[in-house]
């Protein structure tokens, strides 16, 4: 019951290159993000892959994901959830890490509670700025007011970005420069503007490094913010933390593939599967690996914000109410139908097809992000 993600590896590879290489000439480092189920590929796998790279330094999502991190890899690693004094349990996981491998973790500071840090036993932080993704980060106005960083090592500013621009208008602080209309410059970049030139002031007041870690930003945002800090002086170094767009960015050399196990010929009307459904019309019923625990169907809300979403989503909740729902498994190009909702490890599907024999791969359309495969192909 082999549910399974191939991988074109020159093809894989090649992209990764591509997007470190992109980055570097615009002036940024980059750094690999490996958090939640590694993408797909599994975190220890990208973590090999990261070294491949010749990174230095990698970024989790959360404490919880350190001690297979400290494993897997050799260098030093960021993460990125907050360090949250409230959260007893992730504390106590903090500190487990930190008594060992302080030297290593990069802690992510999103307030002034810096005493708590400490008592965890950190020795690096980034001071994470809030930003308009609203969710974790320091105001300007307390930022300002740090006065104590004894004892603590910090590497610099962490701003965590939208993914889309935000909706409220944003005024830089001070002039951007004569080389840049701050009246088209989108707000995301105007708000991380803001925020370099606070840390600026910070970083020359305390003598702190002057670096910058910055998510969701492209080559030219990286060198639109390098012009701009040329412009007054500023001397900030740029990392770039990438997961979606590094891992994921080629879609043409990945491919998830169920495979055939069994197929039923169907010579007269039944009922068939959990809800006994009735075959109809249909010749086959056919059993492919992959499953709700693989991730198959398990699709991640998202907002129906432009009238082709919404005329999607109205199509599929017909085709739903009248027992017609397309599967993500597909067959020389055309998807088939599902019989009824995924099993945990296995789902059933009707086909006219009788080319389809048993052991064939049927290319399976899921989110990385969501999926659980049990093997990936490719990469060895």
């Amino acid at each position: 019951m082999t549910f399974s993600l191939n991988v074109n590896a020159t093809k894989f590879r090649g992209h990764l290159v591509s997007v470190m290489n992109t980055y570097a000439t615009a002036g940024a480092e980059l750094v690999p993000v490996i958090k939640g189920n590694g993408y797909g590929f599994g975190r220890g796998l990208l973590a090999s892959e990261a070294a491949r790279l010749g990174s230095n330094r990698i970024a989790i999502g959360t404490v919880w994901e350190l001690g297979q991190s400290l494993a897997d890899f050799a260098g030093e690693i960021l993460v990125l959830e907050p360090f949250n004094s409230g959260d007893t349990s992730a504390v106590a996981q903090w500190r487990t890490h930190l008594e060992h491998n302080a030297d290593r973790i990069i802690v992510t500071v999103s307030n002034v509670d810096l005493a708590a840090v400490r008592s965890a036993g950190a020795k690096n932080i980034y001071l994470e700025g809030k930003t308009s993704l609203s969710r974790f980060g320091i105001l300007h106005h307390d930022m300002q007011s740090i006065a104590n960083f004894s004892d603590l090592n910090v590497l610099g500013l962490s701003l965590h970005l939208p993914i889309v621009q935000p909706a409220t208008k944003v005024d830089a602080t001070i002039e951007i420069s004569s080389a840049f209309n701050g009246a088209t410059l989108s707000k995301s970049m105007t708000e991380t503007w803001n925020w370099i030139v606070l840390y600026q002031e910070l970083a020359t007041k305390f003598s702190l490094p002057k670096h910058l870690s910055l998510s969701h930003v492209t080559d030219d945002q990286v060198k639109s913010l390098k012009k701009m800090m040329q412009s007054y002086n500023f001397d900030l170094a740029i990392e770039v933390r990438v997961g979606t767009k590094l891992w994921l960015g080629e879609p043409s050399a990945l491919q998830a593939v169920g495979t055939v196990l069994l197929i039923h010929e169907i010579t007269h009307k039944q009922t068939v599967g959990y809800q006994q459904t009735e075959t109809g019309n249909n010749k086959r019923l056919v059993i492919v690996s992959g499953g709700t625990a693989h991730g198959v169907a398990m699709a991640a809300p998202t907002n129906a914000s432009s009238l082709r979403k919404k005329g999607v989503a109205i199509a599929e909740g017909f085709s739903q109410a009248i027992g017609k729902v397309r599967s993500p498994f597909s067959y020389n190009g055309k998807n088939l139908d599902f019989v009824e909702p995924p099993h945990m490890q296995v789902s059933m599907l009707w086909s006219n097809d009788m080319t389809i024999s048993v052991g064939d791969s049927l290319n399976c359309n899921v989110r990385n992000t969501t999926s659980n495969f049990d093997s990936v192909l490719g990469l060895d």
